[in-house]
């Protein structure tokens, strides 16, 4: 759980580091100008008319609210700044953001709450522009039920958009909500799946949804659960833990909040998890890991101490 700081009597000025070639999952990680990237709980979209990698998670540094980082090639990454901040919004949490081709905009859906946790809302904000500033719209809860944790779906196929969110007092289950097609509302297409857990991710292989969860334990990390389903809004059966080996029964000390699909290779599933430290700070870590879907459609994560992209197949280029 501890992570070691470096303490000099000497001011510590950030310089420009290496450039990274890999990921290390859990260890420093820093932006382009050699700070440590302030980008938790959120989500990674690629714009491909950019050719470019966006990510977006919550600024637990000043101002708070919401940040981004850009990136070429998912390594190394630059810091485009507080896309939105949280102002008078007492908890703003596990922001991720949808691109709407129709309308040329960005939306960004986020937990919306109280500084007690008792408004349990969705939020959702707009922007021009991957980089901000996206102004907020409106918050609710969906249909009526209590929203905390987040995730996000969006269809490749049908461009639908989906948000699971751990529902009820207090998450006693999650629910899937299909988005409208401009992701700008919640529809009443909004269904129980029946499990107690947060921080869900979503991805689906071969007509199969996988949905991996934690359980609910605050900011400590534990044992993850996924479920399948041939339907994303279920009903979903409950498959066991997919972290292979890990000695501490603790999700590899993270918590899930994403799974990216990496464009140009096949089947490049990238599980995006946090590492929180026993609470939600400006340096607290990330956990990037491969997930492979077995040939018998077991979902699995092993540790990696350092891996890269070469470890997926890369896709044929259409002619």
């Amino acid at each position: 759980m501890g992570f070691v700081l470096f303490a000099s009597t000497h001011p510590v000025y950030s310089q420009q580091p290496t450039p990274y070639t890999s990921f290390k999952p859990g260890g420093e990680w820093l932006d382009t100008d050699g700070k440590h990237i302030d980008c938790h709980g959120g989500n990674i979209i690629y714009v491909d008319s950019l050719k470019t990698y966006y990510w977006y998670g919550e600024h637990r540094g000043v101002p708070r609210g919401a940040s981004c980082y850009s990136s070429k090639d998912l390594y190394n990454w630059k810091n485009e700044g507080a896309v939105l901040e949280k102002g008078t919004i007492e908890t703003f949490e596990r922001p991720k953001v949808v691109y709407d081709a129709t309308k040329d905009q960005y939306v960004m859906w986020f937990h919306f709450d109280g500084n007690r946790y008792t408004l349990a809302e969705l939020g959702v904000a707009v922007s021009k522009s991957p980089t901000g500033p996206f102004v907020v719209q409106h918050h609710e809860r969906p249909n009526g039920h209590e929203s905390r944790d987040i995730g996000m779906y969006v269809d490749p196929e049908t461009k639908k958009a989906y948000i699971g969110y751990a529902a009820d007092h207090t998450n006693r289950t999650i629910r899937m909500v299909e988005l409208s097609g401009d992701y700008l509302s919640t529809t009443t297409n909004d269904v129980d799946i029946e499990a107690h857990c947060e921080g869900p991710g979503i991805l689906k292989k071969k007509g199969t949804y996988y949905l991996l969860t934690s359980g609910c334990s605050g900011w400590t990390p534990n044992p993850a659960t996924y479920y399948t389903a041939t339907n994303i809004l279920g009903p979903y059966t409950k498959q066991g833990n997919p972290f292979v080996g890990d000695a501490g029964n603790n999700s590899f000390n993270s918590q899930p909040c994403y799974i990216f699909k990496i464009p140009g290779y096949r089947d490049a599933y990238l599980y995006m998890g946090d590492r929180w430290n026993g609470g939600g700070r400006p340096d607290s870590q990330y956990v990037f890991l491969p997930i492979t879907i077995t040939e018998d459609g077991k979902m699995e994560l092993h540790w990696y101490k350092e891996w890269d992209l070469s470890m997926f197949t890369p896709e044929r280029e259409k002619r």
